[in-house]
């Protein structure tokens, strides 16, 4: 790259986000570093040795705050990328509507407010989505029945590129008023939530990809990283394995890329089955519904 690209990331002060900000900014890239905490984004910019790094203080589940966050480096546009990574889940301590507010409102509400700052020809909007995501839309949670919507429900929502927010949130509704069809299991129910949500995430990047053509956007699971949300669950990579897919969204000719999803080796995968890692690369004409 010829020039330094300005990029800016959510939930960078710890994890894959942090692993990507580091990565990123060894390269041709100004990293402007989202942390819901002050002081937690001080250490971490102080631990990328670059100097290509300034905090931005953001919660992405406030309003007042996201608005601020923008207001804040507004002076600093266009961006070239912004990445919507914040994310929460049980693991965290988070509630069922923490996750929801986080890690699909939470993404709304920065694009709402960071949108008019993108570059406007190829600028990139990037979600660090999940292969829970895919999980939801498959209808099984740990191989069990979870949520109320059919399959064909959530296909017609989830994988749809003609999909309006409206679906979106009605689902999520749905979804919620029936207590996402799981009682007095509170893992299974996280996890229905969870890719509930890394779900919408997804399909809400289809919208962005249609309303704002001039722009690449897609959706990528990192894999299953060993974060502080997946502490005891077995997982066996670490944040700096978890960037192959997000740099794939940021740095790659992605086509016509228009809100697509990617696995976590960075290949093209549908969100209506579990793709794994090393298995051949989803290719649109085989699962038309899926696109």
């Amino acid at each position: 790259m010829s020039q330094t690209k300005k990029v800016f990331i959510t939930g960078a002060n710890s994890g894959i986000g942090l692993a990507l900000a580091k990565q990123l900014a060894a390269m041709d890239f100004h990293v402007f570093l989202g942390s819901r905490n002050e002081e937690r984004g001080r250490e971490a910019v102080a631990s990328i040795a670059s100097g290509k790094v300034d905090l931005v203080v953001i919660d992405v589940s406030s309003d007042a705050s996201v608005k601020a966050a923008a207001a804040s480096i507004a002076s600093h546009a266009p961006f070239d990328v912004i990445v919507n990574n914040a994310g929460t889940g049980l693991g965290h301590g988070a509630t069922l509507d923490d996750v929801l507010n986080v890690n699909i409102f939470g993404a709304k509400r920065v694009i709402d407010a960071f949108l008019p700052m993108i570059a406007p020809d190829g600028g990139r909007l990037v979600g660090t989505s999940s292969g829970g995501a895919s999980g939801y839309v498959s209808g099984k949670i740990f191989g069990q029945p979870a949520g109320t919507l059919s399959v064909e429900e959530r296909k017609a929502v989830f994988a749809n590129f003609d999909v309006t927010w409206d679906q979106i949130d009605g689902a999520i509704q749905k979804e919620k008023a029936a207590n996402y069809g799981v009682e007095g299991e509170e893992q299974l129910q996280g996890m229905c939530v969870y890719g509930l949500s890394k779900a919408a995430l997804t399909s809400y990047h289809m919208i962005l990809a249609r309303e704002n053509p001039s722009l690449v956007v897609s959706t990528c699971s990192p894999g299953f990283i060993n974060t502080k949300m997946t502490a005891g669950y077995g997982a066996s990579l670490e944040p700096e394995d978890g960037t192959v897919s997000l740099k794939k969204c940021i740095l790659d000719d992605l086509g016509e890329c228009k809100g697509w999803y990617y696995g976590s080796d960075g290949l093209r995968s549908p969100l209506t089955y579990m793709r794994n890692p090393g298995e051949p690369e989803y290719k649109p004409e085989e699962e038309e519904e899926s696109k």
